[in-house]
């Protein structure tokens, strides 16, 4: 009987060699570097727009507030009788200064004397009963979330009329957050807005 013998070489398996793994280690520690950077850039631009969104609703509501206290200038009670005054109106005077307004209209709280002004980053509205108390230097009660610091507003009449005959005020207020997250820039916003006053025993403009 026969026996075959078979030669059997030794298999050789393939692999990859120590420079071919440091190489691929490489290419992987670079391209999971790349994509922490992006989620990194990502999370921090979703946190900045965040914070942006915030600011502005915050001027929005603080331009809202000072917008609505203005449109009441030159209100009164009964409009009729005013208009048969010989003086006319005595809330029609509305003096527009740089970051400061002067306005009245009866039934206010406080006093129907007002004025709105910039107070150290805060807005504040002053209310007094007569109109020489209610001055841009009185202290008065803050209009302004304390998330946000206010770094100008501006109130400013078209065509320079006057205080009797102001009709539009153009107010533009800029803002920041109080407490940015400590890894972001510096975001302001500026919103501008018109208000509108209406004529109440002041004759025709």
């Amino acid at each position: 009987m026969l026996t075959r013998v078979h030669n059997r070489r030794p298999v050789r398996v393939a692999g990859f060699t120590l420079i071919e793994l440091m190489v691929a280690l490489v290419v992987g520690l670079v391209v999971i570097g790349a994509v922490l950077a992006l989620i990194v850039s990502i999370m921090r631009a979703n946190q900045q727009t965040i914070q942006a969104t915030r600011l502005t609703q915050e001027l929005r509501a603080t331009a809202e507030l000072i917008n609505n206290e203005v449109r009441r200038s030159r209100g009164v009670d009964d409009p009729l009788s005013v208009a048969k005054l010989a003086a006319g109106n005595p809330f029609k005077d509305v003096t527009v200064g740089a970051s400061c307004i002067l306005y009245a209209y009866e039934g206010g709280v406080g006093g129907n004397f007002r004025a709105i002004r910039l107070d150290g980053g805060k807005v504040v509205v002053v209310s007094a009963a007569t109109r020489a108390a209610a001055g841009c230097g009185t202290g008065g009660v803050d209009l302004t979330s304390e998330n946000v610091v206010i770094d100008n507003l501006t109130f400013t009449a078209p065509g320079a009329p006057p205080v009797d005959r102001v009709r539009r005020i153009e107010m533009t207020i800029t803002g920041r957050l109080a407490n940015p997250a400590s890894d972001m820039g510096t975001i302001t916003r500026t919103i501008t807005q018109s208000i509108f006053i209406p004529s109440v025993g002041v004759g025709s403009t």
